[in-house]
């Protein structure tokens, strides 16, 4: 047996090992934890100032309605952009859209109606146009309303249609190449606010803030069909967005996002804003279950708000915030209203804020990889033996130094600068506008736009201790082993 102090010595050795190894071991040390929050990926600066976004069904395209940017030296950039929402460039720029008098202007694309059969989208220009216009085209067609302006507009259930708000008018309008007509009109009871339109279920609700109500229209009679929700006490509804999935209306109604059950024909859900901060724009992906919501600061910090815009996320199913969104630095309301749009699936969101004139580009958490597990290193199981320790094998003590941490994940930013600030063809530029003047520059700039390297252990450098500990652990058990052979005489140690 061992005497006491050679047991002791084991003993010890045993434990400083097993200490240090407990100490080099992080928690949750089987791979690195997952991105929690929408990360900003690019900031483009190629599409004027943006009013509204619009995502196509069909063809996955970004569209984007703007006006000009004050100061730009080579004309207005004012239109309707097509985006390529995967690689951030410009696909094609309408300029020019059915004038008051007929002629083709330059008008900024205001308001996003809704999409077009196929690709492309409805869209207001001016106090009483509407247009369409798609990819590539090289001006939009259709025409203008006389009489009283448009204030609200969505596109209606029947196809080449958009069912508009003029005073305490509900009309649906058919848009032409060259002209728009009033087919169906209705006269609400009281002024006219915001819309939604389920297409496929023939409905619209109309939003009317004087009496507090959200009622329902047919789209068969173009008539009310008694379906009234009661709005609570607040600020008038700013938007309404129709989850036609789930059944729920969001309004913003000012600091308060609100979510209406169409079924109980009730509040369900209300999410206060932060200090400063107001709601903007909500859109909802029904593929992954989630609301994306644009909340823009005041823009008059200190007194009013900290400067700081957010991107909120929601469970459709829960109605709770995901606690997934990010800052939007700069986002205010002092130039208009921001806009958000998302691709199927929510990979990734973009929001478009006039205030600063730019298009962000946020992507959904990359999911983590697991970081490697070290090898164990075996120990001598048979002291009897007089064979000497073996060298360590490669691989089974210090890695070679030289070898950096492997890749486990990155993010690619979408057409985002080389970290000397140039684009990916070493140009500063970014999307193409069409070659056509106007443009800023194509610049894209700002954001994390640099490769991440995820895993845990290789930016904490444990991945190279876990490993070293191992050996020497193996090495310091075997010399003992080795030294209390030697002392072995007929089976006893020697005294």
């Amino acid at each position: 047996m061992l005497r006491p102090r050679a047991a002791g010595t084991l003993a010890g050795l045993t434990a400083v090992v097993l200490s240090v190894v407990a100490a080099g071991t992080p928690a949750g040390a089987d791979g690195p934890p997952a991105t929690e929050g929408y990360e900003r990926t690019a900031r483009l600066t190629t599409v004027g100032k943006p009013l509204d976004l619009l995502l196509h069904p069909e063809s996955g395209k970004l569209y984007v309605g703007s006006d000009t940017v004050a100061g730009t030296p080579d004309g207005s950039l004012a239109g309707v952009y097509a985006v390529d929402p995967v690689a951030g460039n410009v696909l094609s720029w309408v300029r020019t859209s059915p004038g008051s008098t007929g002629a083709p202007a330059q008008l900024p694309g205001k308001r996003l109606a809704g999409p077009l059969s196929g690709d492309g989208v409805h869209y207001l220009v001016g106090l009483r146009g509407i247009a369409a216009a798609k990819d590539g085209a090289a001006t939009g067609s259709g025409g203008w309303l006389t009489g009283t302006s448009i204030t609200q507009a969505r596109s209606g259930t029947k196809a080449g249609t958009v069912v508009v708000v003029r005073g305490t008018k509900l009309e649906e309008v058919a848009v032409g190449e060259t002209s728009v007509t009033v087919e169906r009109s209705l006269t609400l009871p009281a002024t006219g606010g915001p819309l939604a339109v389920d297409t496929a279920a023939g409905q619209i609700w109309v939003t009317d803030n004087t009496n507090g109500v959200l009622r329902r229209v047919g789209s068969a009679d173009f008539a009310p069909d008694g379906k009234e929700i009661a709005l609570g006490t607040g600020a008038a509804v700013s938007f309404l967005e129709w989850d036609t999935g789930r059944g729920v209306l969001w309004a913003g109604r000012g600091t308060v996002l609100e979510a209406y059950d169409i079924a109980a024909g009730k509040l369900a859900a209300s999410f206060d804003a932060r200090p400063g901060d107001t709601i903007a724009d909500v859109a909802v992906d029904p593929r992954s279950d989630r609301a994306f919501a644009v909340w823009q600061d005041w823009g008059n910090p200190p007194e009013e708000g900290d400067g700081v815009g957010r991107l909120a996320v929601y469970d459709t199913a829960t109605l709770k915030d995901l606690d997934m969104g990010a800052e939007l630095p700069g986002v205010n309301g002092q130039l208009g209203s921001s806009s958000v749009a998302v691709t199927p699936g929510g990979d990734a969101v973009f929001v478009g804020s006039p205030s600063d004139t730019s298009l962000t580009v946020f992507r959904a958490p990359v999911p983590p990889t697991p970081s490697p597990t070290p090898t164990p290193t075996p120990t001598p199981t048979d002291p009897e033996s007089p064979s000497p320790s073996p060298d360590p094998a490669p691989g089974e003590t210090d890695p070679d130094p030289s070898a950096g941490p492997s890749d486990s994940g990155t993010t690619v930013p979408v057409d985002g600068p080389a970290d000397d600030g140039t684009g990916a063809d070493g140009t500063a530029g970014g999307g193409d506008t069409g070659g056509g003047p106007g443009t800023t520059g194509g610049s894209v700039s700002g954001g994390s736009l640099g490769t991440t390297v995820d895993g845990s252990l290789a930016s904490t450098g444990s991945g190279l201790l876990l490993p070293a500990v191992a050996g020497t652990a193996a090495l310091l058990a075997a010399g003992t082993a080795a030294i209390l052979w030697r002392r072995r005489t007929n089976g006893r140690l020697v005294p």
